[in-house]
This record gives structure tokens, C-alpha cells and sequence, in this order.
């Protein structure tokens, strides 16, 4: 039984859907597949803590992914998933401040004058 270390997994809202080793990338149904039938075996390798195994289990007729190397209730595969990172816009200045911004911008260009920037807070 050739046995793989997960480095990360890929989810989205219905759960686990990707696992990638150091071997390659697996989508979850053929990894689930390969634990049940005992082709090959799955682990975690923590920080600090020996590889905990991964299980399969049944889930409201579904089967999913399940690792656990702290000891709570909870499903410790989802800490290995990618987090994308998020990117941030300026916030907008108010309404008034806009419409404030247009006008002089407006009256300066027809009386040929350049806009004055208002100061950065």
C-alpha cells in the first residue's frame, strides 16, 4: 500500500474537492476511492505532530475526507485549504465629496485652470 502526504487541499462550499501531494494532483472521489479499497493510504504531516491518517467517512450518504491530529471534534483537513488572497479597494470618498470633485474639476477645465487635488487624509 503506498502511503501519501497531503500538503494542501482544495474546497469550496459542498466540501474537500482536490488533495494535492508531492506526488501529484488527486480530485477527493479518487481519493476516497483508494482508502476505502485499501489501495493506498492518505496522512497529514502537522507541524509537530507524527502524520495523523486520513479517513473516509459517510456523511448523510456522502462520503468525505476526514483528518484529526489535535484531538477536537472538528475537521483539520479544512486548515490545510488554500486561501486565496484578498484583494482590497480604496473606499470611495462620499457622495458630496464626489459630486464636489466633479463640479471644480468641471469649472477648471473651462476656465483653463488645473483642478487642485484635495489633501490625502
Amino acid at each position: 500500500m503506498t502511503e501519501h502526504i497531503i500538503e494542501f487541499v482544495a474546497r469550496d462550499r459542498t466540501g474537500i474537492t482536490t488533495v494535492v501531494t508531492a506526488n501529484g494532483v488527486t480530485d477527493a472521489d479518487t481519493v476516497i476511492q483508494a482508502i476505502t479499497a485499501g489501495h493506498s493510504g492518505y496522512a497529514v504531516a502537522a507541524s509537530g505532530v507524527r502524520p495523523a491518517p486520513v479517513r473516509s467517512l459517510m456523511a448523510l450518504g456522502t462520503p468525505y475526507l476526514f483528518a484529526n491530529w489535535d484531538g477536537s471534534k472538528r475537521n483539520n483537513l479544512h486548515d490545510l485549504a488554500f486561501t486565496a488572497p484578498i484583494r482590497t479597494l480604496p473606499p470611495a470618498p462620499p457622495a458630496g465629496v464626489r459630486l464636489r470633485m466633479a463640479i471644480v474639476a468641471t469649472l477648471a477645465s473651462l476656465f483653463g485652470r488645473q483642478p487642485e487635488t484635495p489633501p490625502s487624509r
